[in-house]
């Protein structure tokens, strides 16, 4: 989120894709309330997987699981932007059409992973990772 903020900061007419894990967000989330001071419109996209799903891989333990948070309910916290949640494929795209729509405020898309939901790319790094373990 941070990085946003600056980047529409640099360049105003350009509008940020944010891609953040949960526990990404948990740490610098907050930053919204910069977003909303200064007028930008960022769209959040939250990868839900309850936890440090990038820490998983390589080493397992309950620190990698985190308080789940309500984030559809995070514009009522602010008292602006819009949230949605996205489980299908479906409701991903209704939520991504309706973020590019509103450009007043931030948008949050939550979409929900499952807990070993992991990108090849990571796969394979946690494999190679463990083999010089």
């Amino acid at each position: 989120v941070p990085a946003a903020i600056g980047a529409q900061l640099g360049k105003p007419t350009v509008r940020p894709l944010v891609i953040v894990g949960d526990g990404a967000f948990q740490m610098t989330g907050t930053e919204l309330s910069t977003t909303i001071r200064y007028r930008l419109n960022p769209i959040v996209l939250i990868l839900n997987n309850q936890g440090y799903g990038t820490i998983r891989p390589f080493i397992e333990g309950p620190f990698n699981d985190i308080e789940n948070w309500n984030y559809t309910h995070v514009p009522e916290l602010f008292g602006t932007g819009r949230a949605f949640a996205a489980r299908t494929e479906g409701e991903f795209d209704i939520a991504m059409k309706a973020a590019l729509a509103e450009t007043q405020h931030f948008v949050l898309i939550e979409a929900e992973l499952d807990k070993s939901d992991m990108s090849p790319a990571l796969t394979q790094l946690a494999a190679r990772v463990s083999e010089k373990v």
